[in-house]
């Protein structure tokens, strides 16, 4: 071959290998699942969405003194990748036989103000008898770094700590 033969080829490679990664864009659906990792929110993170409500903010847990109490934190994945969320948990001591406590999850895209809700988890109705964990279904969803993920809480009513929030995700490679 030729070295005149042999640039050509070389460069047909080159522009074949760059088209297929201008053309391999991603996607939002989940990706094979790397390491499940986890981001905790405790009471710290929590901030209320409403002026006038009666709650407290005791850093370790939240409580509602009132009829509903509601309240948003960010997710804050420490990587730069895209995420996969797998699931949330919800870590709550309801002593409140009537009433129950609620977390779900929500996914913002600022550049185009779109919202979407992905998952929810619930204590049940009666009271726990202690701390207890309850798990969402399987999300899995995509958050990529030019969006962003937070929790909405609701506790709705009196005797309900709601101590904290688990995310787990596995980021994208």
């Amino acid at each position: 071959m030729s070295k005149s033969s042999m640039a050509v080829v070389a460069a047909a490679l080159l522009l074949g290998t760059l088209a297929g990664v201008v053309w391999a864009r991603p996607n939002d659906g989940p990706q094979t699942a790397g390491e499940t990792r986890k981001v905790t929110l405790t009471g710290t993170d929590f901030t209320p969405t409403q002026e006038g409500m009666d709650w407290y903010n005791y850093g370790g847990y939240v409580r509602c003194d009132g009829l509903e109490c509601t309240f948003t934190a960010p997710i804050v994945f420490p990587c730069l990748q895209a995420v996969t969320v797998e699931r949330i948990k919800l870590h709550i001591d309801d002593n409140n036989a009537s009433s129950t406590a609620s977390a779900g999850v929500w996914r913002e895209n600022p550049s185009t103000g779109a919202e979407a809700f992905w998952a929810s988890v619930g204590s049940p109705l009666g009271t726990s008898g202690g701390v207890k964990t309850y798990s969402s279904g399987v999300i899995n969803k995509v958050v990529w770094p030019s969006q962003r993920a937070y929790i909405w809480l609701q506790i709705n009513d009196v005797n309900i700590k709601v101590h904290g929030v688990t995310v787990e995700y596995h980021v994208n490679s």
